[in-house]
């Protein structure tokens, strides 16, 4: 919105103007969304390692494995990554389909 309110300022200035009251990174909602965003992308690294990491151990995933994995809050992601190496095959690891 600022960027089309003050359309003779350059973005440099637009920003120095905005950062007079308060620095973006300090307001409550810009901590909020980097917040989410930082577990949301922390979520969804270690879905992938742990996917890249069962293909390469048992091969192809199911569909099922791969849904689940993609739902799994960081906490499930985290144990099952511990357990990669002990487990006798996907199911034993994540559990079987529930479908």
């Amino acid at each position: 919105w600022y960027f089309e309110r003050f359309r003779g300022l350059t973005a440099k200035e637009i920003w120095a103007m905005l950062n007079l009251v308060t620095p973006i990174q300090e307001t409550k909602a810009y901590q909020s969304i980097f917040a989410e965003g930082e577990v949301k992308g922390k979520a969804e690294g270690k879905a992938e390692s742990l996917k890249r990491l069962l293909v390469r151990r048992f091969g192809p995933l199911p569909v099922w494995a791969t849904q689940r994995i993609d739902a799994a809050p960081i906490a499930q992601l985290d144990a099952w990554l511990d357990g990669i190496f002990d487990a006798a095959s996907v199911e034993a690891l994540i559990g079987r389909d529930e479908g």
